[in-house]
């Protein structure tokens, strides 16, 4: 099987991301009918890297685990085969607006490159393998439904018609949407709710980014929405004023389109910073590994420190990639109150005995604690509620530093060496162009002395003004 080496976030606006995956020497092998492949997940999806032998060439393709009925996931991509001696030797394969559905899971290409290239121009590592990356980025996922109208909804004032799609994947959970109409009032007209929901993983509240667009041609859209969905699996209803009639246009369907943009899974924890006894809480995260938040108020301000406790479970010769955000909410207003958000954070976890723990300093003072009107402390208790964002989690091949890593510092020294001698030769040619412009400069400046001396230009004769007595005697003629 193929193994992930490495990953790197490279944190631009397009969230693109790297994979390293290193694959045996044995898919160049005649006999070998293996497929080596690695699952993976990116943009809120499960993918799996496959690399397989076919015939004279190895294909690399990349299919989408999680496709459901009804969602289209799109984003550009690319294979790179890594040379050993040189970055300008690679081997790349780029798909760009690529789309994946249910009945289109798997792109890629069969011949990526040769058997024989593969030997034959140092893409060979030392230890006898392959290193392949996978460029992921411009993600987009987008579940579109057709909702069919009951008889008893289409009547002009019709209420309580609850309209439901099928479940589509998204961050490994499984949601729906829903649809019903609200009863007017005096102060509002009939009008319509959508509300999602999630139908598995009740273990962790989670923090959704969506966008809804209801009917076709003149559509109904929503705001930016970010949600809390509780355990219970429902969020907020969201209601636009117009009701299921007018959204269908008489028909006896409305069309539903849903563009997702995150989801992170969330753990909520209380500590009291003021009480020794108190001031720690264990949680855990989406993979089921144990966590434990401290507070710490020795400092001037208030500073937490997170703890791996499960890392006797990290898998030996591996290493764990954990990132995540620590949100810290109002008492009063837990939903819709002030929010501190610091992250995110991110650190590699190695089995070990014990987890020194990762610290970070909030902008809260300690002297604020005791302070009744603190808004991060709960008036009676001085309770801190804290929810930690999981957002991303990969276990990678390897716990130390490995001769494949020198590959990808080769790469970079020479890249920038290369932009050095190119930064160099442009200034070069940039002192050059201003010496020609000076010469050239130079030589009409003679040229037009030469001009002026051979033919000099011509003085203006100025005719002297007659005198008084030349004027009077002018006159009398």
């Amino acid at each position: 099987m193929a193994k992930l080496q490495r990953f790197l976030k490279l944190k631009d606006s397009f969230d693109s991301q790297i994979f390293t995956f290193f694959v045996p020497f044995m898919i160049t092998n005649e006999q070998s009918t293996d497929t080596f492949k690695k699952d993976f997940v990116y943009g809120h999806h499960r993918w799996t890297a496959i690399f397989v032998r076919s015939g004279l060439h190895v294909g690399t393709h990349l299919k989408l685990q999680t496709a459901s009925q009804g969602m289209v996931v799109q984003l550009d991509y690319s294979f790179t085969l890594l040379n050993r001696e040189h970055y300008t030797r690679n081997e790349v394969y780029i798909e760009k607006g690529c789309r994946f559905t249910h009945e289109t899971s798997l792109h890629g290409r069969k011949t990526f490159i040769a058997i024989n290239d593969m030997i034959e121009r140092d893409f060979m590592q030392e230890m006898g393998d392959f290193l392949i990356e996978l460029e992921v980025r411009n993600i987009s996922s987008v579940f579109e439904c057709i909702l069919r109208l009951p008889k008893a909804s289409q009547a002009r004032y019709s209420v309580g018609a609850k309209l439901e799609s099928t479940y589509f994947c998204f961050g490994m959970f499984d949601w729906s949407i829903s649809l019903f109409a609200t009863e007017s009032t005096m102060e509002h007209e009939e009008g319509t709710s959508f509300q999602l929901h999630r139908h598995t993983s009740f273990d962790h509240l989670c923090n959704v980014h969506y966008t809804i667009e209801i009917g076709e041609g003149t559509v109904v859209e929503s705001d930016h929405l970010e949600q809390l969905i509780s355990l219970a699996g429902n969020g907020e209803p969201y209601t636009v004023g117009s009701s299921l009639l007018k959204l269908s246009k008489g028909k006896g369907s409305i069309k539903i389109k849903i563009c997702m943009k995150s989801v992170v899974s969330i753990s909520e924890v209380s500590i009291y910073p003021l009480d020794k006894t108190k001031n720690k809480s264990h949680c855990y995260d989406r993979d089921k590994q144990a966590w434990m938040l401290q507070s710490d108020i020795s400092g001037k301000y208030l500073t937490l420190r997170l703890y791996y406790t499960d890392i006797t479970h990290v898998p030996r010769k591996y290493t764990r990639y954990v990132s995540w955000k620590i949100v810290m909410l109002t008492d009063r207003a837990p939903k819709k109150g002030v929010r501190m958000v610091y992250g995110p954070y991110s650190k590699y976890f190695v089995q070990q005995d014990l987890d020194e723990g990762y610290i970070f300093t909030t902008d809260v003072a300690v002297t604020e604690l005791g302070d009744p009107n603190c808004p991060f402390t709960d008036s009676v208790d001085q309770r801190i509620t804290a929810h930690i964002e999981w957002v991303d989690s990969h276990l990678l091949s390897g716990p130390t530093y490995h001769a494949h890593d020198d590959v990808d510092k080769l790469h970079k020294h020479q890249m920038w060496r290369e932009l050095l001698a190119l930064q160099s030769e442009n200034l070069a040619l940039e002192k050059q162009l201003h010496s020609y412009q000076q010469s050239i400069a130079k030589a009409n400046h003679v040229k037009t002395q030469e001009k002026n001396s051979i033919n000099p230009p011509n003085k203006e004769t100025r005719v002297p003004s007659p005198s008084p007595r030349q004027k009077r005697q002018q006159n009398m003629q």
